[in-house]
Parts: C-alpha cells; structure tokens; sequence
C-alpha cells in the first residue's frame, strides 16, 4: 500500500452541506407521515403499493451495488478499481430494506391477494403467509449477513494499521490489525464470498420476483421472472454508481483517481447489460405470445395493449433500453460524464418505472401517482442517499488498500483490464 496515496485518499472526504442532511431528513419525516397517515385511514391501499413499488427498486440497487463490487473482485478488473467502495455504499441502506421488508408484510392484506385468498395444491403450499414470510426474511438475512462480512473486510484492508487516526465505527473495523499478513489472509476470503453473494442474491431476489411481483397476478407465471429482474437491478446499479461517482468525484477532487476512462467502461457496461437485460425481456414475451393462453397473455396484454399502460410501457422500454441503445454507442457519450450521467439518469428512471408497470397494473386499471406516492417515493430515495452519504462520510472512498488498486490513473495510458 502507497501510504502518500492513502493519506491522499483520507484527506478528501465528502463533506455533505448540513442543509443537504437536513433537507433530505426532512424529507424522510414527511414521506413516512403521510405513508402512516393513509395507511390509518379508509383507504391505504395505494400506499401500501407504491411502499412495494419503492421496496423493491430502492432494495435491489442497494444489494446490486454489492453485487456490482463482487463482479469487479471475482474478474480482477483492475479499471474498475475506484468504483468499488461508492457501489459498496449503495449497500448501507440494505439494513433498512431489512427493516422495510419487515413493515412489508405487515400490510400483506393490502398487497399481496394470496394472504386473504385460498389457492390449490400445490400453490397454497408456496404462497402460504409463513412460508413466503420464511424463505424471503430468512434469506434476506442470510445474504445481508454475506454481505456485511464482505464489506466488512474490504474496508478492513484499507483501514488496518490507522486505527489510532480513526474514530467510531472505523476505529472498531481497524481494531486489533496484524499487519500485512492479515491483508494477505483477508483477500483469499473476500475471493470466497464474492462469488457466495452473487448466488445467494440470484436466489433470494428471485423470491422477491416470484412472490412479491408474479404472485400479485394468481394466474401468470414466468420462470425467468427471477434474472429480469435481478439483472434490471444490477443495470439500475450501474446507472447509479455512473450518477453518484460523478457527484463524488466533483466535490472530493478524485479526478486523478475516477477518470473519464471509467466512465467510457462503466458507458459499455451499462450498454451491454441494457442489451442483455431486453434479451430476457424478449425471451418472456416471445413465448407467451406464441402460446397465447389466456393465464399467460392476461399479465401482458394489460401493459402492452389497454392504455393507459400502453403508452406507459413505452416510456419504460425506451428509458431502459432505446434510449441507452442509441446514445451510447458514441464513444463521446461515454467519455463526456455530463452526457454519459444524464444517459444513466434516463436508465435509472426507467427502471423505477418498470417497477410500477410490473406491480401497479395487478391492482389497478390506471395510473394513481398522487402527492402520496410522491412523498413516499421521495422519502425512499432520500432515505437511501442519506445512508450512501453516512457511508462515505465515515469510510474512504477509494479502496487504496485493495491489492489490484494501482493508485493515481496514468491519463496517458488506460490498459489494466
């Protein structure tokens, strides 16, 4: 580890405007009055919807973020480097989404029918409350737990050995350093986990996708439900850490760390996974269109035939997949931040839109997207930036500790791949 560069790393942290804090607090406090003021009142449902609406989005980027920094660490990608701990503080709001998942199934009678309705064997056995409740509480946890080792470690080898400069929870990571013969026995674990979390996070969010998005419609089934979902999640991620890293990289001057070359390959990620991501889009409808049964085509035809859906599932295509399409294959879009975040920012929009096109439309024949559901959208959004920004106020924002770290980039020469 260069020490002048760890020094470097630590003396820019970001330090968030208080008024930023208190605006975005506020924010929470009134999105979490007026989600507990309608849910009291005679008619909670639509609350309760877009509380799962904004559950499964704001969770998914969150876990994707991890999911993201494992995928750098399983391929070595030494490019990619910079980017590790902004999309490792995506998964500080994880702790909440536990909490959220929770407070979920509280109001299962207003969103989930299978908690009020009676099915056949074998479906009652599935979507039984207890069981649902079980394998997706209970594998969440599972993969949290994963999850907290991992980062745990990561921010261990940047923090071991400066636990006397160190305050709080950093100085508690720090604590009871071994030296360099520890980083040499944390790496071989964090190679272990990575690829442990991905698996688990494949399995745990397909039973988000299964229960929580599929069983809304009793008669719809899709066996790749799990991966759209999961990979619209990681696109979502990579969006996010396109917008977020260019706002850090501004106001803590790591220009010399996060360059526009990490920005052209974070653009041919994002493409890539667009593309790959309207594959199993495509790879769903196709069937079902050919097959054209009824309990099949009933979940389709409602968002791409019956307006208001319609024109709404065509916002959603083009947020998530025409418009990044043809915007990135320039290379000037990739390497121009300002156009490649607001690239990213129609793709992150997209897939919250997606979101509400997948779970609205089983309630409900048109769009309610009132004061309530914005309040208690933003309440979520502000709630995950306030987390991030905890994060990366108290954590260094470039892993200078990890071992295929290679410090200032060499703006004359990007190799490293």
């Amino acid at each position: 580890m260069d020490d002048l560069v760890r020094d470097d790393v630590l003396s820019r942290r970001l330090q968030t405007p208080k008024s930023v804090i208190l605006i975005l607090l506020l924010l929470v406090i009134i999105g979490i009055a007026a989600f507990i003021s309608r849910i009291l009142g005679p008619n909670p449902d639509g609350a309760w919807q877009i509380y799962l609406v904004n559950f499964l989005f704001w969770t998914g980027v969150a876990q994707a973020g991890i999911i993201f920094s494992c995928a750098l660490r399983i391929t070595n990608a030494r490019w990619g480097r910079p980017l590790i701990r902004i999309s490792e503080g995506f998964g500080s709001f994880i702790p909440v989404s536990f909490i959220l998942l929770i407070i979920l199934f509280i109001g299962k009678d207003h969103i989930l029918p299978y908690a009020t309705e009676h099915y056949h064997p074998p479906k009652d056995i599935w979507l039984s409350i207890p069981f649902v409740i079980l394998r997706n509480v209970g594998g969440f946890f599972i993969l949290i737990i994963l999850s907290f080792f991992y980062v745990y470690y990561s921010l261990r080898m940047d923090l071991g050995g400066i636990g006397d400069k160190l305050q709080g929870i950093s100085s508690w990571i720090a604590s009871d350093w071994k030296g360099d013969d520890e980083r040499d026995m944390i790496w071989p674990k964090i190679k272990k986990l990575a690829p442990a979390i991905v698996l688990v996070y494949a399995g745990v969010f397909s039973f988000f996708a299964w229960d929580l998005i599929m069983s809304l419609d009793p008669e719809w089934f899709s066996t790749l439900l799990g991966p759209f979902y999961f990979v619209g999640n990681f696109v979502a991620a990579i969006g996010g850490t396109i917008i977020i890293s260019s706002f850090v990289r501004k106001y803590t001057g790591l220009q010399d760390y996060i360059t526009r070359f990490q920005y052209h390959d974070m653009g041919k990620l994002l493409l890539g996974f667009s593309l790959f991501w309207v594959y199993l889009f495509f790879s769903q409808y196709l069937p079902i269109w050919y097959a054209n049964m009824p309990e099949e085509t009933g979940f389709v035809y409602k968002r791409v035939r019956v307006e208001p859906f319609w024109s709404f599932g065509w916002v959603v295509l083009s947020c998530c997949f025409i418009f990044p399409f043809i915007t990135l294959f320039s290379k000037t879009s990739k390497i121009v931040v300002p156009i490649l975040v607001f690239i990213a920012s129609v793709s992150f929009i997209g897939f919250w839109l997606l979101e509400y096109i997948l779970v609205i439309p089983s309630f409900t024949s048109y769009i309610n997207f009132g004061l309530i559901q914005i309040l208690i959208t933003l309440a979520f959004l502000a709630g995950f930036l306030l987390t991030f920004l905890f994060f990366v106020r108290v954590f260094p924002i470039i892993p200078y500790g990890d071992p295929y770290f290679e410090g200032k980039a060499n703006t004359h020469n990007h190799g490293g791949h």
